[in-house]
């Protein structure tokens, strides 16, 4: 979507004066929308380049293994909510932490996943980035 650069390079810009709470929730909905709308592009302005991930089965993950996710036979979401519970601020750093609901599928195999998650956000160039993220399911 056209609107979507400009919305990231919007709340990835705002400063430390802002509500963190309201800034980071807004911009963890935008991502989970763009997962469901096959957004590779805002997915690839959020994350950093060196950017990892490890995800609920202990596996690790980077940039190029996401993005990937965004070509033919890639995943397709039919469900993807957040909720963030809470922010920190900690200067150039934010550490959040919420949970999520994931439904879709990868492949050949659908997949269901309820989450706890925290995502860390450096501010970099005056932008906000993601550059770790770790989930662990919830049964």
């Amino acid at each position: 979507m056209p609107w979507a650069p400009l919305a990231v390079a919007l709340l990835l810009a705002a400063g430390p004066q802002a509500d963190a709470v309201s800034q980071f929730r807004e911009i963890e909905r935008n991502l989970a929308a763009a997962y469901m709308r096959g957004d590779r592009a805002f997915v690839d302005a959020l994350l950093a380049d060196d950017w990892t991930s490890t995800d609920y089965r202990g596996r690790v993950w980077t940039k190029a293994n996401v993005l990937a996710l965004f070509g033919p036979g890639g995943a397709t979401f039919t469900k993807v909510e957040v909720d963030v519970d809470n922010v920190r601020l900690l200067g150039d750093v934010a550490v959040v932490t919420g949970g999520s609901l994931s439904a879709g599928r990868v492949g050949d195999r659908e997949l269901s996943i309820t989450q706890r998650y925290t995502d860390v956000y450096v501010r970099r160039d005056g932008r906000w980035r993601i550059v770790a993220s770790q989930g662990t399911q919830v049964q």
